[in-house]
């Protein structure tokens, strides 16, 4: 295992290391296929952001009570691969909690690079996805593009690109849901009686990532939504597909084990002040607008 960790020669400058990793509009698909679970995670340009300096010694963490899953991931890590720890780790972030936006994921995913990085040790993607998932399910935004991997093992199945030019209108439809509690075994349970279908929206969301299809995405990712509604029910989600179909939007997605719901479309159709209004005449005070954002790429960046 360690030949797997490389160098990196980035150090934290005099203002300290700053890196942000995307939290995610729920997920593009998520089930269990031949008995094994999955997600295809959404990335969105939502971030939680970490800044790193270095410090005389251990791990000093702001806000402890709050950020306990940062600490033991970072730990963890520390102690596979050997290395010290001397760093002051500050967080903060614009992803709503317990709403299955990754917030969760996005501050473990900057703030363990961060340290890595200041540390001068870099993991490999892989090695990364097994520490995090280790501490609890991930969506595991840092790996580049758009991942389908397996949330509870971090084991990646396949990485394909984002696509281009898609927007998502984010709508909390209220409530919070604690991903560790989540039902499991009744979702496993629904996931066994409709293999097939998640068979073939799983091929339509690929092709429609490789071939740069929108409406592919869209319908693919509304298809595992339908299926959720079996699991987690939204009662806001029939006739916000319905209604926001009829202006324009490509279709619903939906947080697998959280509350938010995405209204998907093209970027160049430019719907988000349409969407809006529709949305908060017909359900008013029953939802609230997160806000539109673009699908991007996973990864950790600079800020």
């Amino acid at each position: 295992m360690q030949a797997t960790i490389q160098r990196n020669s980035k150090a934290p400058s005099e203002t300290g290391l700053r890196l942000k990793a995307p939290g995610t509009c729920g997920e593009l698909m998520q089930g269990a296929i031949d008995e094994q679970d999955f997600l295809v995670n959404c990335p969105v340009n939502l971030f939680s952001y970490a800044t790193v300096h270095e410090a005389d010694d251990g791990l000093h963490l702001h806000d402890l009570h709050r950020y306990t899953k940062i600490r033991d991931t970072i730990a963890l890590a520390a102690h596979e691969y050997a290395f010290r720890l001397s760093h002051q780790v500050a967080i903060r972030s614009d992803i709503p909690r317990g709403k299955g936006m990754a917030s969760s994921s996005a501050d473990i995913t900057a703030a363990l690079e961060a340290v890595c990085r200041s540390a001068d040790i870099k993991l490999t993607d892989e090695i990364f996805a097994r520490i995090v998932t280790e501490i609890e399910p991930s969506d595991c935004v840092h790996f580049p593009g758009i991942a389908h991997v397996n949330h509870l093992t971090g084991q990646l199945i396949e990485s394909m690109p984002a696509p281009q030019g898609m927007n998502v209108l984010v709508v909390d439809c209220g409530g919070e849901i604690d991903t560790i509690a989540f039902d499991r075994q009744k979702a496993r349970g629904i996931y066994r009686q409709n293999q097939p279908y998640l068979k073939d929206a799983l091929t339509m969301l690929k092709r429609g990532l490789y071939d740069g299809d929108p409406l592919k995405v869209a319908e693919a990712a509304t298809r595992s939504a339908q299926l959720n509604q079996q699991i987690h029910i939204k009662p806001q989600f029939d006739e916000m597909l319905r209604t926001t179909r009829e202006l324009g939007a490509l279709g619903v997605n939906c947080a697998h084990s959280g509350t938010v719901l995405g209204v998907m479309y093209r970027t160049g159709d430019d719907l988000r002040e349409r969407l809006t209004d529709d949305i908060t005449r017909r359900f008013g005070s029953g939802i609230s607008i997160v806000g539109d954002f673009n699908i991007i790429s996973g990864g950790c960046y600079d800020y």
